[in-house]
């Protein structure tokens, strides 16, 4: 081992890259493969987890709540448990988020666990659940009266507050039968989520068939058509990585598959280094390796020094890393757009075994071809010099090919995801949403006065009322097309005021009465089947609050704000400039901070007496920004991954242009001697590099141009005409490969041939 120390402060450019690599690149795989872990284990807390299924529609595991009621006869299903999503009023202005459920509930989710009482309390419709962290808030004990939307009940249990299920968080659990009129056995879909636990050994299949059959049965006017095209069957450990709406966490797939595919040639990069540089120093290291073949060490003793020392270099390389990856977890924590499964670096007995098989592999794998090179050649023929003479560099020019191609995809990939993310930030809204403020709240009372006292307010122009704002929310409906297919729209409900406060760029205008007519996009216009011919739209008069004009046509703005994904046919309807349905748009002027804090205190002298529940006011072109966050967080996450990687693989490419150009100095010091010139040997060594970067552009390209496809599919608003991204890839790796290798050829090609020739 000693002599390995030696051998690496001898070297110190070799051995600084691998270092580096190697730090960096462990340190983040310590942080991805931590990420991941900690996400698939969210999907093992349940020990049912396998038995347990949500029959739902196809978007959401919820029917309706007399759903489990006419399943109970299935032979299949052992126990059945509901949850409703109740958030009852509480205090002044507040709402408690929580679920009305069966004592069933906590058999089949035993993750929630009793400080005080048991799921027994639930019998009594007067009773509740609520979390410690609630408990505390409130100064509520066993036995204390809480009083929610005018009902009083009495705290009978306390629970662990529920960081580590998978449902979203509760503050609190009330009885079932309390909401049972709430909504109609057979109506109101998705207001109930059906846990279903069903005996070991049955088929999912069979139980699919018997809860269809009922669906057919107590469903006939919706089942197999819209909303309800299809029953869907969830199982409980499917559900973290299933969009399934707000009251589950949501673990995101994608960004997992991402994250271990950049960390992955993230630690390839640096495995390559290492190899490539360690068979590059193998010649350094020749002779001693030959002493102790003359001295009577077998062959496989050699191989096991050079796997050995990886290994401890790997292990101390590990060790950095395990400290730069502590350091760069908030960071992450921050990138992520996933923030219910933070991101954390463990020290149990579990990772500590991950970690040692972490190190006996990624050290085994980057000494394990350099103990081979190492162990070819005959000591006899080293000490006389044939080492040198036999290697021939195959090895090495196979990873410069393999480490430029790998920089040129990497290079494109994060050229592409910056382009894109700038096509986006430029992405036509069709609608003006600057300097308007949604202020969104729920009341019984006459929302006026305080539209009147706003109006009052100096910096305000004017104020719109909607049901459903551009930019913040909408309601979704399914109707029906020209040709009666189902179509989902996303209706905006908006008096004259607000349309007008939008200024949408109006396509077409046939001229309807300004109220009770509907406006659609292009899209939705063209989608549904209508034309200037043809646009009898009274079939969706249901939908729209009995407007059934045809207003006209206006150009489609985004009502996916991520732009990820799917986007959907907007229409609007007019209603009269009277009308309540949920929000005031306020069109403000002069400074947003001052106009903020005027009308929040408007509001809150119009709350005063009243009750009424806020939702989450903002700035129209703040929410379009915050919902393109994740998205751009994820992105810059990759991104720094793919310039790490980047920035590995073009230090090993300096690296191995100088071992390419100190393996051609005995050539241009032979071809000196007979006439060269430093010019034509600098050319000469520089061409023969750069046709292996030409060749590894050729094989990195096509690879590049496939994951910028892939990239670039799940955007609605995506990047067109993007093959320079290509050229200039290729372009950036050539010119630094070309850098890196003329400073240390010029430096060879000038070297005195005498005595570059006195080492042989």
């Amino acid at each position: 081992m000693r002599s390995y120390l030696k051998f690496l402060s001898r070297n110190k450019l070799y051995t600084a890259i691998e270092a580096v690599g190697l730090i960096v690149s462990l340190a983040f795989v310590i942080i991805i493969g931590s990420y991941v872990w900690q996400q698939f284990a969210v999907t093992r807390e349940n020990p049912y987890r396998e038995s347990i299924y949500l029959p739902g529609l196809p978007d959401y595991p919820g029917l309706t709540y007399g759903f489990p009621d006419v399943i109970t006869e299935i032979p299949e299903i052992e126990t059945i448990a509901r949850y409703c999503s109740v958030a009852p009023s509480y205090g002044k202005n507040e709402v408690l988020w929580g679920g009305a459920v069966d004592r069933q509930f906590f058999e089949l989710l035993p993750n929630y666990h009793f400080v005080e009482g048991s799921p027994d309390v639930l019998s009594s419709p007067s009773n509740i659940i609520v979390t410690e962290s609630f408990a505390r808030r409130m100064d509520l004990s066993l036995g204390n009266r809480l009083e929610l939307s005018g009902k009083e009940y009495t705290v009978a249990a306390i629970i662990e507050d529920s960081k580590g299920t998978i449902m979203r968080d509760n503050e609190a659990f009330l009885p079932i039968e309390n909401f049972k009129d709430s909504w109609q056995p057979f109506d109101n879909y998705g207001s109930t989520i059906c846990f279903i636990k069903v005996h070991p050994g049955t088929e999912r299949q069979v139980l699919y068939d018997k809860l269809e059959a009922v669906c057919k049965r107590v469903y006939p006017d919706t089942y197999g058509r819209s909303f309800f095209d299809h029953l869907e069957l969830f199982r409980f450990d499917e559900l973290f990585f299933k969009d399934t709406g707000s009251r589950f966490l949501h673990g995101d797939l994608k960004t997992i598959r991402t994250l271990l595919l950049v960390g992955l040639l993230l630690l390839i990069s640096a495995i390559f280094n290492y190899i490539n540089l360690s068979v590059a120093l193998t010649g350094k290291r020749a002779k001693e390796m030959a002493v102790r073949q003359l001295s009577g060490a077998p062959r496989g003793r050699i191989v096991g020094k050079y796997i050995s020392e990886s290994v401890i270099f790997t292990a101390i390389c590990f060790g950095a890393g395990l400290l730069l990856a502590e350091a760069f977890t908030p960071l992450m924590n921050r990138l992520l757009s996933n923030p219910d499964v933070p991101i954390r670096v463990a020290w149990t007995p579990g990772y500590v075994l991950a970690y040692i098989g972490i190190i006996i592999a990624v050290g085994s794998l980057c000494g394990v071809i350099p103990a081979i090179m190492a162990g070819r050649y005959n000591a006899l023929e080293v000490m006389k010099g044939g080492f040198r003479r036999k290697t021939k560099m195959v090895f090495s020019k196979i990873f410069i090919v393999l480490q430029s191609a790998m920089s040129v995809v990497l290079i494109a990939l994060a050229i592409t995801m910056e382009a894109q993310a700038r096509k986006t930030q430029k992405r036509p809204m069709n609608y003006n949403f600057s300097d308007k403020f949604n202020l969104s709240f729920i009341t019984e009372d006459d929302p006026d006065p305080l539209k009147d006292a706003l109006l009052r307010l100096p910096f305000v122009k004017r104020i719109g009322k909607c049901a459903g704002t551009p930019g913040i929310s909408a309601g979704g409906q399914y109707s029906k097309t020209r040709d009666g297919q189902d179509i989902m729209y996303r209706f905006y409900r908006m008096d004259s005021t607000a349309f007008q406060m939008f200024e949408f760029d109006i396509l077409k205008d046939y001229n309807a009465p300004v109220v009770n007519s509907v406006w659609f996009s292009d899209e939705s216009f063209a989608a549904s089947g209508f034309d200037d011919k043809y646009h009898d739209i009274s079939v969706l008069s249901q939908r729209t609050n009995g407007c059934d004009q045809l207003a006209g046509i206006f150009r489609a703005f985004p009502t996916n704000n991520s732009n990820m994904g799917e986007e959907e046919h907007a229409i609007i309807s007019i209603r009269p400039d009277d009308m309540w349905a949920g929000s005031l748009v306020i069109e403000t002027t002069g400074d947003r901070q001052e106009a903020y804090s005027k009308i929040m205190e408007t509001y809150e002298a119009y709350a005063k007496d009243r009750e009424v529940y806020l939702n989450y006011p903002s700035w129209i072109d703040e929410t379009i920004a915050e919902a393109w966050k994740p998205a751009r967080n994820n992105m810059r996450l990759v991104e720094i991954f793919m310039m790490l990687s980047i920035l590995i693989s073009l230090l090993g490419l300096l690296a191995m242009s100088t071992y390419y150009a100190d393996e051609k100095s005995r050539d241009i010091a032979v071809r000196k001697v007979f006439g060269g010139t430093v010019n034509s040997e600098a050319r000469r060594t520089i061409r023969d590099y750069m046709i292996l970067v030409g060749i590894a552009c050729l094989i990195g390209i096509p690879i590049a141009v496939y994951a910028a496809q892939e990239y670039l599919k799940d955007f609605i608003y995506r990047l067109e005409g993007y093959w320079w991204i290509f050229v200039v890839a290729a372009v950036i790796a050539l010119v630094i490969s070309f850098l890196a290798v003329l400073w240390q050829t010029l430096k060879a090609a000038r070297t005195n041939p005498a005595t570059e020739l006195k080492k042989e």
